[in-house]
């Protein structure tokens, strides 16, 4: 049977609803990672046992105010990471801003500024991704820059693996309940 004039406008309205409809999916979801915001370092020595406890990395978002390349990597990659939940078992992130008037929990219990962490890192260069474990200590080599971010999150993820079994084996050959006292690396 050959399709009449009302079967074809049918279908294509319906094709348009579907266009329409996936178009609008991808703005939300656009949108949707716009508006998450990576939380800001406040208590590293807080961070610490929540590393110990749930035996995953702490991972250090360095950035500066001004820094596009470090907006780039939070759009890109961070907030979709945050936003897909598959990272919330994972890794524990929180983002440094080094030239925020604020001031900190160090790892070993004392109020600074985020400068002097990133200080205490040598991580001058934003955006920095660190991956950390107990006291503070770097598991991983870090992820500086981002130039090419559709590679990037591949690259992140085989550090987060890495950082992950370093700090299992750590965990598992020493004792912790120093660290449970917030004992960590003097800034």
């Amino acid at each position: 049977m050959a399709d009449g004039p009302t079967d074809v406008t049918g279908r294509a309205v319906r094709c348009w609803l579907l266009l329409w409809a996936a178009l609008w999916s991808v703005a939300l979801s656009v949108a949707s990672a716009n508006s998450v915001t990576v939380v800001a370092a406040s208590d590293l020595s807080a961070d610490m046992r929540l590393v110990v406890s749930g035996r995953m990395p702490l991972m250090l978002v360095i950035t500066r105010e001004d820094c596009g390349y470090c907006d780039l990597l939070k759009r890109a990659v961070i907030n979709p990471m945050i936003l897909s939940g598959e990272y919330q078992d994972r890794v524990i992130i929180r983002e440094i801003s080094i030239d925020r008037p604020t001031t900190l929990v160090d790892f070993s219990g004392r109020e600074v500024s985020p400068f002097a962490v990133a200080d205490s890192y040598d991580a001058f260069l934003t955006p920095a991704v660190l991956l950390v474990g107990p006291k503070g200590a770097e598991l991983h080599d870090r992820l500086l820059g981002i130039s090419n971010e559709d590679m990037y999150l591949f690259y992140l993820d085989q550090a987060i693996e890495r950082a992950t079994e370093r700090l299992h084996r750590e965990l598992d050959a020493s004792d912790t309940r120093g660290l449970d006292q917030g004992q960590g690396i003097t800034l």
